[in-house]
């Protein structure tokens, strides 16, 4: 019969068993990223596994200030929160927004990027030479100003510019269409958007009006920014992450990635 002692040692090894597995990355001098890898610009994996863009440099470089190697696991982008007690991986580097409702299974970092928002005008308008945010909310009062629906654009607009003759449209095809044959005076999106219009024959001549919107500027509605992911409750590594970005956005390395990448800086300050 075997013995309530060997059933007693035996659980307290398999416990033992688990926890040094789950710890063996951080022993061995590893940190393992969960990122999607087929997102361009942003994370993009080869045949090989290899990883590069925006996110990648972005975990290279905690990975450098925490003295640690980056191993990336490359999943789809949906399946990375529900993976993260499975110990697949550490953290989760993969444009990560933060939003409440994951906030609920996973802790973040600081935030450390967002993407930056733009209105953008016919180079001629009147508009183009705005200078504040003030100055456009006053301006685009009675103007016409296309949104995609559901977007948080759409609701800025709304929330901010509550005079304005908010035009809405199911596809950015559709918005952008509309903005090049003068059917609305402004339109307003995100920054990868309108460097990929301005590249168009009909993108030649619009330009954004010169003031960036970022997350910080109306977080209740823009949201938090992207920020790091992993499991809950681990504060030690949370801290070591945290210093790190920190460290990046005050060293200007997260600015200097996010021009390589997207021509823009979508850096949010550090505040620690």
């Amino acid at each position: 019969m075997i013995s309530r002692n060997f059933i007693k040692t035996a659980f307290a090894s398999s416990v033992l068993l688990v926890a040094a597995i789950s710890s063996a990355s951080a022993e061995d001098g590893v940190l393992r990223i969960g990122t999607e890898g087929d997102a361009p610009k942003f994370s993009m994996a080869d045949p090989s596994g290899n990883v590069t863009g925006f996110d990648a440099e972005i975990a290279n470089g905690i990975c450098a200030e925490m003295k640690l190697k980056c191993k990336f696991v490359v999943q789809t982008f949906s399946s990375l929160v529900p993976s993260m007690d499975s110990d697949r991986f550490d953290v989760i580097i993969s444009g990560l927004s933060i939003t409440d409702e994951r906030a609920k299974k996973i802790d973040y970092s600081i935030p450390y990027a967002t993407t930056p928002q733009y209105f953008v005008v016919a180079k001629d308008s009147p508009l183009a030479k705005l200078k504040t945010l003030p100055e456009i909310e006053k301006a685009l009062a009675g103007k016409s100003v296309g949104v995609v629906t559901g977007t948080t654009y759409a609701k800025f607009v709304q929330k901010n510019i509550p005079s304005a003759d908010l035009k809405t449209y199911d596809a950015t095809t559709q918005q952008l269409a509309d903005l090049a044959s003068g059917r609305i005076d402004a339109a307003y999106g995100d920054s990868p958007t309108w460097m990929d219009f301005f590249a168009t024959p009909d993108g030649a001549n619009f330009t954004r009006i010169d003031v960036k919107v970022m997350a910080m500027d109306d977080p209740e509605t823009l949201g938090k920014g992207m920020g790091v992911g992993m499991r809950k409750g681990n504060t030690a590594l949370k801290a070591k992450v945290d210093a790190a970005l920190c460290n990046m956005i005050n060293d200007g390395k997260v600015k200097e990635a996010s021009m390589k990448w997207f021509q823009d800086d979508y850096t949010i300050p550090c505040k620690k």
